[in-house]
């Protein structure tokens, strides 16, 4: 067993069991990073010491985004910036393809997607989604169908709200991907409340398919989402609220937000980035 490099996927556990590989075959090593929880790692000692170590011995760490960059160099102190190269997450674009919306008089169609559950500080803010439909609802003439896709031990909670504020949801449970695109390419805007999110694969995906994004303006999203394909809003139900109404207003060209992102984060592009950086590991 003679690699050339020992590249490891998200720092705990493959960054740390990978570091020691490393030390031990004398090989150099690299980090690919999307883990969401990166920073609280950094607090769970013993285990953020080796994985200190692991990011500081690796000769390159591949982020996901520039806010995953910070996020790993602030929690372990990292100063070297040549160590970082940000490369994204792969997309499936045969998958998720542009297709021309066919808009149903009087409906504005949303859809949302995520794991939504009960926690001490949950990363989805679906609530917020929820309540700010209900204050708009009374505001426009359109109906809003809400379709969330996903699951979690909060749907039940999220059914009821629905109910009482008298928005019409569809709760579709967890699907397959290619059932997504369906649903993504028949929607009029993708709705994403959340409070992290170190990339953004739905968001992509979303845009691949010329549906414009209204989402949370948080940690990487802001790297995705411009004037051109969505709008980025604070997580208030007032100025969610008031995202959802310009959206209404708002002309989106589906073709040229698709076109924008399509060869992006494709299996070639991602793979070609990945591939500089061993060629030029290997030239040191």
């Amino acid at each position: 067993f003679d690699p050339d490099f020992i590249h490891s996927n998200v720092i705990f556990p493959a960054g740390v069991i990978g570091y020691f590989f490393s030390k031990y075959l004398n090989k150099k090593h690299i980090i690919t990073e999307h883990w969401t929880r990166v920073k609280y790692f950094s607090t769970q000692f013993p285990l953020s010491y080796w994985g200190k170590k692991a990011y500081r011995n690796a000769v390159k760490i591949l982020p996901v985004s520039r806010f995953l960059k910070k996020m790993i160099a602030d929690s372990f102190d990292i100063t070297n910036n040549n160590k970082f190269e940000i490369i994204g997450n792969i997309i499936d674009s045969d998958l998720f393809q542009y297709k021309p919306k066919q808009r149903e008089e009087g409906v504005l169609r949303l859809c949302s997607i995520a794991s939504w559950n009960k926690m001490k500080v949950p990363a989805k803010q679906p609530e917020l989604l929820i309540k700010a439909i209900s204050e708009l609802q009374r505001n426009i003439p359109e109906k809003i169908q809400l379709t969330m896709v996903g699951g979690g031990d909060k749907i039940e909670d999220l059914k009821k709200m629905a109910a009482d504020l008298h928005v019409n949801t569809v709760f579709t449970g967890f699907l397959e991907k290619k059932e997504i695109a369906k649903i993504l390419q028949a929607s009029d805007y993708f709705v994403h409340p959340t409070l992290i999110e170190t990339f953004g694969v739905v968001i992509v995906e979303a845009l691949l398919t010329g549906t414009p994004v209204i989402c949370s303006n948080v940690a990487a999203l802001p790297e995705l989402i411009s004037k051109e394909n969505g709008i980025l809003c604070e997580n208030t139900v007032e100025d969610w609220t008031k995202a959802l109404e310009r959206a209404c207003q708002a002309p989106f060209d589906g073709k040229a937000i698709s076109d924008s992102i399509k060869h992006k984060f494709d299996q070639e592009t991602i793979g070609k980035a990945i591939t500089k950086v061993y060629d030029d590991l290997k030239s040191l």
